[in-house]
């Protein structure tokens, strides 16, 4: 094959892949309408969406960023605890290797609960490892140095957001076990969405050992096939800030009070210029000057001749009904109960059942992505030499339950089981339910005194099945 000819292949090459790239485009992008394809334009909705797009959402509308803000704080409402082995205990039972953790990750939690918020605004996130290990960024981490310092080694964990690292380098060996995996991330040390930092942005490689890496949604293992947050239902933000808006602005207009002039045809023009103190030509200034004064003071007056001032308003339409149906459609794709998101005008607290299930959404999310990235942070020290491995290899993250009654709960509950062991006593003579068993719906300790035989009489002073005796 000659040059023209690897050229023109090369070309064919090109035209093919771009006309895949605008396929999976349309694909996966835009409006599925088949008779208005131009749908998204007219609706003003992005085809495509970017970290800017999320990022401008999360900063500038109240609705999203209070989503963020709540999912993140209300997973992380307070922090788990971490132990080695496949079972959770007690913190009384800890051993050495699960307090030596616990006490490093104390001074973590800011920079890990960071790293998550940044990762439901892109994409993903990523958390960078600063150890003390004289190395440069660019270089694997040298684990003789840190084993030696062990945690002191750890110097401080980095949150960065999508747009601040990004791979550069993959391994591109099929016959390699890391086949696929980043060889290489570039990390711009820039503040993102302050305009005013005046610091220097530097742009520095930075090894995989480095860094670890926050993608939610991300099934396939691939960092850039994580979802944000903010994806599913960015066009109703979009008619959230519309329907607002718009009913702020009619507001503002009906109050700036514009005025319109209407004169007849007995006007005489040059007499209310010379009234104005101004010539006829320069009457439409006057009259302007005079709303304008109007406007700026409330005890101004307006001097009209034959005429009449009406101001223009028109009747502004209730936008809650329709900025509530875009709330809704956002709340579904969180998700969030719309209660627990903006909470009620009439002053009522979130009904039992939306409690419920936003509880059950933030321990799905700590059972699921948060105990994984806990695991994979507390995997990478122990890789690195800055605590050692666990004795069996394996860790468990304990988190408290929020779907656990509340003290007011418990009482009830005691109450409830109380009233049944009343009832049980008055009609069978004995009570359905033992002592103890009204105790544990408070979470208290078993008592001994209260556990009776079947005839409700303590265990001394009990009789012997067979003989018949007291003894």
């Amino acid at each position: 094959m000659n040059e023209s000819q690897m050229k023109e292949q090369r070309a064919s090459n090109a035209s093919m892949e771009k006309e895949r790239r605008n396929y999976l485009s349309s694909l996966f992008s835009g409006t599925s309408n088949t008779k208005r394809q131009r749908l998204y334009q007219e609706f003003g909705y992005p085809v495509e969406l970017t970290f800017e797009d999320f990022y401008r959402a999360y900063s500038r509308n109240a609705i999203a960023g209070a989503s963020v803000s709540r999912m993140v704080d209300g997973c992380w409402e307070d922090f788990p605890e971490v132990y080695e082995g496949d079972e959770t205990k007690d913190a009384t039972k800890q051993t050495p290797w699960d307090k030596r953790i616990n006490k490093l990750l104390k001074r973590c939690w800011k920079q890990i609960k960071g790293a998550d918020r940044r990762n439901l605004v892109g994409r993903y996130s990523a958390l960078l490892i600063q150890v003390k290990d004289s190395k440069p960024w660019r270089d694997p981490v040298d684990t003789t140095v840190v084993n030696r310092l062990a945690e002191k080694a750890l110097v401080k964990l980095i949150p960065a957001w999508e747009v601040q690292i990004e791979p550069i380098n993959w391994d591109s060996d099929p016959d390699s076990e890391t086949f696929g995996d980043v060889k290489m991330y570039s990390f711009t040390e820039l503040s993102v969405g302050n305009n005013k930092d005046a610091r220097p942005g530097r742009i520095i490689n930075v090894h995989p050992d480095r860094v670890i890496i926050l993608a939610e949604g991300s099934d396939d293992g691939s960092m850039t096939s994580g979802r944000s947050m903010l994806e599913d239902g960015f066009n109703k933000l979009l008619d959230i800030e519309k329907v607002s808006g718009g009913a702020s602005e009619g507001f503002l207009k009906n109050a700036s009070r514009q005025l319109n002039y209407n004169f007849s045809e007995k006007t005489n023009f040059a007499a209310l210029a010379k009234a104005l103190g101004t010539t006829e030509g320069n009457l439409a200034d006057a009259l302007d000057t005079q709303v304008r004064r109007l406007n700026d003071s409330t005890d101004s007056a307006s001097f009209m001749q034959a005429g009449t001032a009406e101001v223009l308003s028109v009747a502004a339409a209730d936008p809650e009904p329709t900025w509530r149906t875009a709330l809704s459609e956002w709340c579904a794709t969180v998700p969030i109960p719309m209660k627990e998101l903006v909470g009620m005008q009439t002053g009522e607290r979130a009904s039992t059942e939306d409690g419920k299930s936003w509880a059950k959404t933030r321990m799905s999310r700590r059972n699921g992505p948060l105990t994984d990235f806990i695991t994979d942070i507390v995997t990478r020290f122990w890789t690195l030499g800055i605590i050692p491995a666990p004795a069996s290899g394996e860790v468990s993250v304990g988190w408290s339950d929020l779907l656990a009654p509340s003290q007011s709960e418990k009482i009830a509950n005691m109450s409830a089981m109380a009233d049944v062991a009343v009832k049980t006593t008055h009609a069978f003579g004995r009570s359905a339910i033992g002592g103890n068993e009204v105790r544990a719906q408070g979470e208290l300790q078993p008592d001994t005194e209260l556990e009776y035989s079947d005839d409700n009489t303590p265990p001394d002073k009990q009789s012997d099945p067979l003989s018949g005796s007291d003894d």
